[in-house]
């Protein structure tokens, strides 16, 4: 049995509420976390079964749960991905996204993760991180760029 696990808002039950002073609370809450069934692809009519290229890693993913889900797409893997220069300390995650102020199609995002950790469990925990930041990026706009950088701090759109 799949059971999802929603996460309470303080305050006003919108993941857009920002009633509180302090900056933590000013942050949209995660609704839906690591799903495998999709509460916003569920609310629109659509087909609620998420795919996955490969099973790698639980399924990381968020939604508001109406307008809009975030899924990691497949494993990271080392960034520049040519080896001439030599092992990397770099990696790259890819997103899928769909929102309903989009039409509902499914966009890509790249993120490079700069230093991210090597261990399983905290280079899921680092990921998970970078979806919760995601998350919070689409709810203020409903729409992510192409390529974002992380540095285990801070997620910043990267500019060529």
């Amino acid at each position: 049995m799949l059971t999802f696990i929603r996460h309470a808002h303080r305050g006003a039950e919108s993941p857009r509420s920002t009633t509180s002073s302090s900056d933590a609370d000013r942050q949209p809450r995660v609704r839906w976390r690591d799903f495998s069934l999709c509460p916003h692809c569920r609310a629109n009519g659509r087909p609620s079964l998420l795919v996955r290229l490969q099973e790698w890693g639980p399924m990381i993913s968020r939604s508001d749960g109406f307008d809009f889900h975030l899924v990691l797409g497949d494993r990271p893997i080392e960034y520049p991905a040519e080896r001439a220069a030599g092992k990397s300390e770099m990696m790259s995650a890819g997103f899928w996204y769909q929102h309903e102020a989009n039409g509902g199609s499914t966009e890509t995002v790249a993120v490079i993760l700069r230093k991210p950790p090597r261990d399983g469990a905290s280079l899921l925990r680092h990921l998970e991180s970078v979806a919760d930041r995601l998350y919070r990026e689409l709810c203020k706009s409903g729409r992510l760029a192409c390529l974002y950088e992380f540095d285990g701090h801070q997620l910043r759109e990267f500019h060529h």
